[in-house]
């Protein structure tokens, strides 16, 4: 019994000796579609977006530098007495076709400058058993009614 269970300890071990951990950065940009609701008070809203990317430096073997990648992803936003929140996620789809997700969290201010924090979750391919915490800025600008946006990510990521 005791063999049987140093097998499992040195196995389950030796699973996680080999975790890969490092800090990736991206930056992804494109127009917003927003649908908004005033309730005189408050006022909420829904967030769609189809962004482009780039990997602009990685620390780990499984995300390449100069990797592109397409980022689709619905939110909603809150503005009130207490502040302008924005929430949601965003699917990533790297040239390869293999996925994760981002759930964001953020200030809302348009044609500002937003920090918020994202959750990194592997989904197919390359980044299954991937997770990570993000930092990053959202930087909007209006042209011509239209709401576009830019985010500059930083990330620590372990698989």
């Amino acid at each position: 019994m005791k063999k049987v269970f140093c097998l499992l300890l040195i196995t389950f071990l030796s699973a996680f000796a080999h975790a890969e951990t490092g800090t990736v950065e991206t930056i992804s940009g494109g127009p917003y579609q927003i649908t908004t609701n005033d309730f005189g008070d408050s006022k909420h809203s829904v967030i769609a977006l189809k962004l482009i990317g780039m990997t602009l430096k990685s620390e780990v073997s499984f995300i390449k530098q100069g990797t592109t990648f397409i980022a689709e992803c619905v939110g909603n936003t809150n503005s009130d007495k207490n502040g302008n929140r924005a929430e949601g996620t965003c699917i990533f789809t790297d040239s390869d076709g293999d996925k994760y997700k981002l759930n964001f969290s953020r200030s809302n201010v348009i044609g500002g400058s937003n920090p918020g924090v994202q959750n990194w979750v592997g989904m197919t391919g390359k980044f299954v058993g991937a997770t990570g915490t993000c930092t990053y800025e959202n930087k909007s600008q209006i042209h011509n009614g239209v709401v576009y946006g830019i985010n500059p990510v930083r990330c620590t990521v372990t698989k």
